[in-house]
């Protein structure tokens, strides 16, 4: 397993991805060999053929195509392989055409997506039967007792990043000889999940030198879940945790991919704002926009500003309340608002101004961070960061409406706190495209 936009992915959902990036080109080759389009016949498009072959692999990551859901189900991964291949295609030769002069016909694009999806799916196939005979899954040595090693397990087997575990050492044990048994294991990480006996160090430097990889439980456990173990949190685990995000350099590059980003997505989106400040104002009586304060950066408090998509009454009482997934107080306009999340596009302007991020952790407003702060350790550190448009937390749990809820978002918003970056901050905007095509994705 390696660490790949800020979270550990396989090294087999690794290959495979690069299998399907080759084999995408491939397609894409062959179809331009076989049809003639211009008069100077197909080589001209075959040297382009790589952008829309990244294109279609880029919406498969977008689209959770390599996530586990979709690995596992085929109705799920042909659904979302469809998409990808046809927006990637698409996107693919249309910036062809505007920045290469090179026409290519709607019929040539269709036949490059089918291709495309077909020669991925048999690929797929076959990658999964060749697994059978050559099992790329981690093998992992848990030091603990048994106890410890049927949790390590468990986590690493609902975990994103798989694993086996193939061996238990108790840490007596452990002190002679670990280096011999890893191998013999054919073991590459070692999870130290006992923390009560004596560490045997210089077995585990042993196993460190000759290349496999030592965590502690705790560690093992944010990186195969994506989120922070609150039970077991303590304020040592950001004190000294390794995060160039807050470096000087990351932090800029944070803000530029930001004003880059929402300049694009004001000129582009400009049509869509248009029309749903339209159907806001015909729909029902009120304002277009929703102005409400919100706590930001530090905890220093800001207006955020919403497509209204409930009643103008709906807080009449003057007390906050929960906004409930299927709330009655949404309007029908507010209902699709919701689901597509047009509602949040406004927010742009507070990115522009410096008081939101693209990502980062979802803003509440000061009622409920107060309490939220009183009931759960560790939520004000959710403040470390500027809040976001979306999220970690938004892209891996459900819509949330309770405080339980709200207990499980900030396990997923701390790991972002802890481990956050831009390459990271890309990965979880691509999977957001997933939250607004796919009801089942919103968040």
């Amino acid at each position: 397993m390696v660490r790949f936009f800020g979270h550990s992915v396989r090294i087999s959902v690794l290959v495979l991805a690069l299998i399907e990036a080759l084999t995408v080109y491939a397609a894409i080759f062959v179809i331009a060999t076989l049809v003639v389009y211009s008069p100077d016949g197909p080589s001209g498009l075959t040297s382009a053929a790589a952008l829309p072959a990244f294109l279609i692999i880029t919406m498969m990551l977008a689209l959770g195509i390599y996530e586990p859901d979709a690995r596992a189900s085929l109705a799920t991964m042909t659904e979302r392989l469809g998409v990808a291949c046809v927006v990637g295609a698409g996107m693919g030769f249309g910036i062809i055409y505007l920045l290469g002069d090179i026409w290519v016909s709607p019929l040539y694009a269709i036949a490059c997506a089918s291709f495309s999806y077909g020669a991925v799916a048999i690929a797929r196939y076959i990658f999964g039967q060749f697994l059978h005979f050559m099992p790329l899954q981690r093998r992992i040595i848990v030091i603990g007792t048994p106890a410890s090693g049927e949790s390590v397990s468990e986590v690493a087997r609902l975990g994103s990043g798989g694993g086996d575990v193939v061996g238990v050492i108790d840490p007596a044990d452990a002190r002679e000889g670990l280096l011999g048994k890893a191998r013999a294991l054919d073991a590459a990480e070692i999870v130290v999940a006992d923390r009560s006996a004596p560490l045997p160090a210089a077995a585990l430097l042993d196993c460190k030198a000759a290349g496999m990889r030592i965590l502690d439980s705790l560690d093992f456990g944010e990186l195969e879940t994506g989120k922070v173990d609150l039970e077991n949190l303590y304020p040592a685990r950001f004190i000294f945790a390794r995060n160039a995000g807050y470096a000087v350099w990351s932090m800029r590059a944070k803000r530029v991919l930001d004003v880059v980003v929402s300049g694009a997505a004001v000129v582009v989106l400009s049509p869509v704002l248009l029309l749903a400040a339209l159907a806001i104002r015909l729909d029902s009586p009120g304002s277009v926009f929703y102005r409400q304060t919100r706590v930001g950066l530090n905890g220093a408090p800001y207006e955020i500003v919403k497509f209204r998509s409930m009643r103008s009454d709906a807080e009449v009482a003057g007390k906050p309340q929960w906004a409930q997934e299927n709330d009655s107080r949404v309007t029908r306009v507010g209902r699709f608002l919701r689901q597509t999340r047009i509602d949040e596009l406004p927010q742009i302007l507070n990115i522009l101004k410096g008081e939101m991020s693209l990502v980062g952790p979802r803003p509440e407003r000061p009622f409920f961070v107060e309490k939220l702060e009183e009931a759960m350790p560790f939520y004000a550190e959710r403040h470390r960061v500027k809040p976001g448009l979306t999220g970690w937390a938004q892209i891996k749990y459900r819509y949330g409406a309770t405080e339980e809820d709200a207990r499980e978002k900030l396990r997923y918003d701390l790991y972002y706190v802890k481990n956050f970056n831009v390459l990271l901050d890309i990965f979880i905007m691509m999977r957001t495209v997933r939250v607004v095509l796919w009801p089942d994705g919103v968040h």
